[in-house]
């Protein structure tokens, strides 16, 4: 008789622990309490979309911005809008019971507005490196996916602490995020971070916004050891940079371009990109200091 109470408390338990409420800060400070697991998901960005299948809960989702294009499944769900602009009136009909925003890319008027709804809006950040397997721990909590998160959260983290780069020769690089305008990134931003955490120099690290508009000159007074652009960029953006043979990393043809899929997004792919960076840099650290003749 005692076993059988004793499964029953255990079962009661476990059955609390995935359905009853939830309660937690999300990045913005702001507090957000679920009375049970979110079942109905709007995700204003695509790498939340991405982190939701990660951690089990891709089924969730019942609204989506544009280029939320992974995995291929995630392209049958509804679209709300971009990230920037989204229709709240689709929103609206959807009836989410959880609205996952991107911090730092939402419009945060337009969340308010969904939030005037009587929306639950929980804000994501995706600014450094170990955001990523926090966020992911974050959204299983808020879907009851707590152990298959954890799961994913950790590989995340083995992977990265594996990734150390070396410390010797800190080569300088240029990062393209775009080409008209010209523009690049600073710290206070994941690529930004990701630079530092392959050893190399940035710049334009210290510019107070987080994608910097530069010149053509201003690239070439860093003298960088290394441009490195995306495939989002296109593919003749390397051309452009012949005409600059002054700049170490085009005479030395130091020209990287990596998948913007996995650089951009801070999804556990985000790792496949930040070893292609570390590569890059790898490369070109033994021309680290050394000056144009």
């Amino acid at each position: 008789m005692f076993r059988v109470m004793l499964f029953l408390l255990l079962a009661l338990s476990s059955s609390l622990t995935a359905f009853g409420a939830i309660s937690l800060v999300d990045a913005s400070g702001r507090p957000i309490v679920l009375d049970q697991p979110a079942r109905r998901i709007v995700a204003l960005a695509p790498d939340i979309v991405e982190n939701l299948y990660a951690v089990g809960a891709g089924e969730r989702i019942v609204g989506r911005v544009s280029y939320s294009d992974y995995p291929s499944q995630a392209e049958s769900i509804p679209l709300v809008g971009d990230y920037q602009r989204f229709n709240a009136e689709v929103i609206l009909s959807l009836q989410p019971d959880l609205i996952l925003a991107w911090l730092e890319g939402n419009p945060e008027a337009e969340l308010r507005r969904l939030e005037s709804f009587g929306f639950k809006v929980a804000r994501l950040s995706t600014k450094r490196i170990e955001q990523i397997p926090d966020n992911l721990r974050l959204l299983g909590r808020l879907t009851g996916m707590v152990p298959e998160a954890e799961r994913v959260a950790d590989r995340f983290e083995a992977r990265l602490r594996g990734l150390k780069p070396e410390s010797k020769g800190v080569p300088t690089l240029f990062y393209q995020l775009w080409d008209n305008p010209l523009l690049t990134v600073s710290d206070d931003a994941l690529i930004g971070q990701a630079i530092k955490f392959c050893g190399a120099h940035n710049p334009f690290g210290g510019r107070p916004e987080a994608a910097p508009q530069v010149s053509v000159e201003a690239v070439i007074s860093a003298a960088p050891d290394l441009i490195v652009s995306t495939d989002e960029v296109g593919v003749a953006w390397q051309t452009r940079w012949l005409n600059w043979q002054m700049i170490p990393a085009v005479r030395r043809n130091a020209l990287y371009t990596l998948s913007a899929d996995h650089i951009h997004r801070a999804t556990p792919r985000f790792l496949d990109g930040l070893d292609a960076l570390c590569g890059a840099v790898a490369s070109a650290r033994q021309y680290a200091g050394v000056k144009p003749r």
